[in-house]
Formats: C-alpha cells, sequence, structure tokens
C-alpha cells in the first residue's frame, strides 16, 4: 500500500508538524517514508506546504502532485489542493478558516472546526492535531496509537503539552 499526502496552510499552523507525526509513525512501522517541507519567501505568514509518502516498497519520487490525502488549512491551500486530490481520495478541510465546500463527487471532503474543536480540548494552538486525527478516522494510512507514540517521544519533557495533543488528536478521530 501507498499513500501521497499534502498538508498546507499558512506558517505557524502546525503544517510541517502534521507532516512529522505522519512520518515517523509511519517509519515505526516499517514502512517507507518521505517528508518534503515547502516554504513560502514570507518571514510570517506565509504559505507552508509539506509533501508526506508512505509506502510498503521504495518510493521513487518525493514530490506529490495528486495526493491520495489532503489537508487544507486555509483557503489558499483549498484552492491549491482540492482539485489535486486523486479520485476517490480524502481532503481534510479547515472549517474554522475555510467556509466554502467542494464541489467534487469523487473524493471524500471531510470537515472540521478546528479552532472550535481545539478550543474545547482547551488550547486553540493544537488545531494541527484535530485535523490529523480527521485524516486518521477517514484513513487508514497510520493509526491513532502509532501517533500518540510518536507524541510520547517528543513532548516528553511537556506533559501539559504531550496530554493536549493527545487530546485533540482523539478530538479529530470525531471527525469521520
Amino acid at each position: 500500500m501507498s499513500w501521497e499526502i499534502t498538508v498546507s496552510g499558512f506558517g505557524g499552523q502546525g503544517v510541517l508538524f502534521i507532516g512529522r507525526l505522519l512520518m515517523e509513525s509511519a517509519f515505526h512501522s516499517d514502512k517507507e517514508v518521505s517528508w518534503l517541507p515547502y516554504y513560502s519567501g514570507e518571514k510570517r505568514g506565509g504559505m507552508c506546504t509539506c509533501f508526506v509518502n508512505i509506502s510498503d516498497e521504495r518510493i521513487g519520487s518525493i514530490f506529490i502532485t495528486h495526493p491520495d490525502i489532503a489537508v487544507a488549512m486555509n483557503p489558499a491551500a483549498m484552492k491549491i489542493l482540492e482539485p489535486a486530490v486523486k479520485t476517490g481520495g480524502v481532503l481534510v478541510v479547515n472549517e474554522s478558516l475555510i467556509k466554502n465546500k467542494t464541489s467534487r463527487r469523487d473524493i471524500k471532503a471531510v470537515y472540521v472546526p478546528t479552532v472550535e474543536a481545539s478550543k474545547e480540548v482547551g488550547d486553540e494552538s493544537v488545531g494541527n492535531l484535530v485535523a490529523l486525527g480527521a485524516v486518521i478516522a477517514n484513513s487508514q494510512v497510520v493509526t491513532t496509537t502509532s501517533i500518540i507514540k510518536v507524541l510520547n517521544q517528543i513532548l516528553s519533557k511537556d506533559k501539559h503539552q504531550l496530554e493536549l495533543n493527545k487530546a485533540a488528536l482523539l478530538k479529530g478521530c470525531e471527525y469521520s
């Protein structure tokens, strides 16, 4: 099985962190992985995109033009990713910032109010983990357990942030 994933939004929305968690989770599950971050030229608030490949076999190209899974964290990302998702793919949309719905009927669109959902767990800065939970709930790319193992490693020194991230991830899993 092979997954091509693109996550895009403003710098500071945790786009690269989503990609890193997916990549490390798959790596620890003995998958072949690649992770390619892309930044725009602005210092703050510019576009940020992350390309993640996960496969049972060697990965031939790290750049993704038609992802199986896409996460649009802002309107500009939605404009780029909506037409690019493969037929049968999943598009997770940050409904807190993106008000328009997709017109495509050949993909699964999941609308997630990341800001509101993350506020429910205690901190609006973990909206990226809510979006990641929705990815997991709507695909079999990785498991919630494998993401939590990686979170435990990365955030082991900050128990409060660890628990907040876990709660946001599980909250996102409710959107399927």
